[in-house]
């Protein structure tokens, strides 16, 4: 018998059709991506290492591994580094970390202190305070993680051998934070305040340190850490053809083609008036972050060579030579954590207590005294202001947040 469907049906399963049509159409439409930001969506469709798994495997054909961090206050990179530093291969095969942020003058007495089995919390907590009342030619150093890292690796510590201990280099100008008098003090602020000066001295003390690592080890290799333009290559103008003074410059033309630098996601600077007084801007307007977003990626890592994202103008620093890329500048791209994951976390428990507060007035009185500006704060308020930890979001939410969502919302 022949199936009859009247008119009727014929227009009412014609306009279902055309109504799943439209339907799946608007749907393909809202599911694609905006076209400027399609070529990071598409590539980060295939697999991605993660953050990790990228830093370490940069460490197979590199002897040394630069990290260009984020917010020096930000917590949450801290957590990857230690993923990174409690991993068998960094353990077995790296097992040196040097940092920016410290002054090379607390070791030998940091590493003899985190090499020490058998500490109680107390006693680890006490010795972690004394550094960081004493790390820096600075009054104090405000960001908690540098405390959350120290202690962090006293614990790996405690759980391997001696041979396979983590060491810890401090960087930064040589200070004697014991005994400070207004002429070592006014002798470091000239290293820091010529940043060419700081960069040279911090590259030269991580140059001779590994090249004594090296002639006990020859396998010997190294994680540095360094915020910003510290983390550099050689790649990186601000005057064509010339290249700047940067810390990972001249640490990768010591040991040329053994060293890889990585930038972990963060913001752009588009404007910078002093250390202190800049203006931000996601990176790239926005579209790396809105592609990670679009899909779902928080941690992952890759070459710049050979991805869309190496290929942009490196837009991280404003006075950047135009034809400038990322790629040029920089190996690889880890993305951990987006930006409202961030952590701003400040403040150094205790660190008031103890008579410190007014040892801290004199430092500051001092400090300013050869900075010769006028002194932001009142100085007993800001040290118990920072004896507990406070925790936020970043600062320039605002600024950031809009121009990703722009490339998201259709």
């Amino acid at each position: 018998m022949e199936h009859f469907i009247s008119p009727r049906r014929r227009v009412s399963v014609k306009t279902v059709l055309c109504l799943i049509t439209f339907l799946l159409s608007t749907f393909t439409a809202m599911a694609q991506p905006h076209k400027a930001i399609k070529p990071y969506v598409d590539f980060l469709s295939g697999k991605q290492m993660t953050a990790k798994e990228y830093i370490l495997s940069l460490f197979k054909e590199h002897d040394i591994v630069f990290i260009s961090e984020r917010d020096h206050r930000d917590i949450t990179q801290y957590e990857l580094y230690l993923e990174v530093l409690r991993d068998s291969f960094f353990i077995n095969h790296v097992g040196v970390v040097f940092t920016e942020v410290g002054s090379r003058s607390i070791n030998p007495e940091l590493n003899t202190f985190l090499h020490t089995d058998g500490l109680s919390k107390e006693e680890v907590d006490r010795q972690i305070l004394h550094f960081r009342r004493n790390m820096l030619f600075y009054p104090v150093w405000h960001p908690y993680n540098w405390t959350y890292f120290a202690e962090s690796i006293y614990q790996i510590n405690s759980t391997l051998p001696d041979k396979k201990k983590i060491s810890f280099y401090p960087s930064d100008i040589f200070f004697n934070t014991k005994h400070p008098t207004k002429e070592n003090l006014k002798e470091s602020y000239g290293q820091f305040d010529d940043y060419f000066q700081r960069d040279s001295l911090m590259a030269d003390y991580i140059i001779r340190n590994f090249r004594e690592m090296k002639a006990r080890n020859p396998k010997q290799k190294a994680l540095v850490i360094m915020n910003s333009r510290h983390a550099y290559s050689p790649g990186y103008h601000r005057k064509a053809g010339v290249p700047e003074q940067n810390v990972a410059r001249f640490v990768f033309e010591a040991f040329p083609d053994r060293c890889a630098n990585v930038l972990v996601n963060q913001f752009a600077l588009s404007a910078i008036r002093s250390d202190n007084d800049v203006s931000v801007a996601p990176t790239q307007n926005g579209k790396w972050d809105a592609a990670f977003q679009y899909q779902k990626i928080n941690n992952a890592g890759f070459d710049f060579s050979g991805s869309p994202f190496g290929k942009d103008a490196f837009d991280h620093d404003p006075r950047t030579c135009p034809g400038i890329t990322y790629q040029d500048v920089f190996t690889g791209y880890v993305y951990y954590r987006t930006i409202p994951e961030f952590r701003i976390v400040i403040g150094v428990p205790h660190i008031a207590e103890d008579g410190f507060a007014e040892k801290y007035v004199k430092r500051e009185e001092l400090y300013y005294e050869i900075f010769q500006t006028e002194n932001p704060h009142e100085a007993r308020q800001y040290i118990w202001d920072l004896n507990t930890k406070q925790e936020k979001q970043e600062d320039f939410m605002e600024e950031l947040m809009p121009p990703i969502r722009k490339w998201l919302e259709r």
